[in-house]
């Protein structure tokens, strides 16, 4: 119901050809779940932390480029 809602108040919000409709807010995560040079939570093995959520970015760009940076990471440990 919020899509619809939201395409009437702002032109172009609701495409119908958009493959995924988002939102980004402009506050980050007040913590950091640590991790090691692997990507791994330091507290939790196979934990692998990333994004803005984890406090590793501060928008959609960077989280996609932690994002990146930690499927590595994992593709990393699952070849060894």
């Amino acid at each position: 119901e919020a899509l619809p809602m939201f395409a009437r108040q702002i032109k172009g919000f609701a495409m119908d050809d958009a493959v995924l409709t988002g939102v980004e807010t402009r506050t980050s995560s007040p913590l950091r779940i640590t991790r090691g040079e692997d990507g791994q939570s330091l507290n939790t093995r196979g934990l692998y932390p990333a994004g803005e959520g984890a406090g590793y970015a501060g928008g959609i760009l960077s989280a996609a480029i932690d994002g990146i940076g930690i499927a590595e990471a994992v593709a990393l440990r699952m070849m060894a």
